[in-house]
């Protein structure tokens, strides 16, 4: 399955095109403010790399939140325009997934997601191994400032990704770093595929 995903929810525009799972072309640009006039442009330059028309694709994805809600509304008009004009099925991912999936141990280990909500707290969301969420961690993570995570308890062996790991990090919670920052919408993409499949 062929499908076109992308995130304009984070500090990033990401953009990629993926069959089967396995990722024929990407873009990853960091971006604070834009995304609506960078994404269509950064559509056709990542379909032209993958040497794909926009009526191959047989899926459109995008992210859903928690982020930016003017990086949201271009993601959500964007895919759902493209999924119009040639008439494909599009999906939304939740970002806590997609960026658990950009570990590389989704469904393996636990995973700890961490964002920057840029208003001074974090948005975070616990995974345990089995891709679930962990054990009394609420649907729609958590959003506090990143010293209110002291009494949290977090699933043991943990990875942590997201550009609010090291806020996380900084208030000592026994958590891997990943190392991964920022959202790759190849992630997006194999969520999306999981999802269809």
């Amino acid at each position: 399955m062929k499908i076109l995903a992308f995130d304009t929810a984070g500090p990033a525009l990401s953009v990629a095109v993926s069959d089967g799972g396995r990722t024929l072309a990407a873009m990853h640009c960091p971006v604070a403010r834009g995304h609506a006039e960078l994404l269509l442009p950064a559509i056709e330059g990542v379909l032209k790399a993958a040497r794909l028309p926009l009526c191959g694709v047989d899926a459109i994805a995008t992210t859903v939140g928690p982020g930016s809600f003017t990086g949201l509304r271009t993601g959500l008009a964007g895919a759902q325009g493209l999924s119009l004009a040639i008439n494909k099925p599009f999906v939304g991912i939740g970002r806590f997934e997609a960026l658990a999936e950009a570990t590389g141990v989704f469904g393996l280990r636990p995973v700890v997601v961490a964002m920057d909500s840029k208003a001074r707290s974090l948005y975070v969301q616990a995974f345990a191994a089995s891709a679930a969420l962990a054990p009394g961690w609420p649907q729609e993570g958590l959003n506090r400032a990143p010293d209110a995570f002291a009494d949290v308890v977090w699933p043991d062996n943990a990875v942590l990704i997201g550009d609010g790991a090291a806020a996380l990090l900084a208030c000592g919670a026994p958590l891997e770093d990943s190392g991964r920052r920022q959202l790759p919408a190849a992630a997006v993409a194999a969520c999306a595929c999981r999802l269809l499949a």
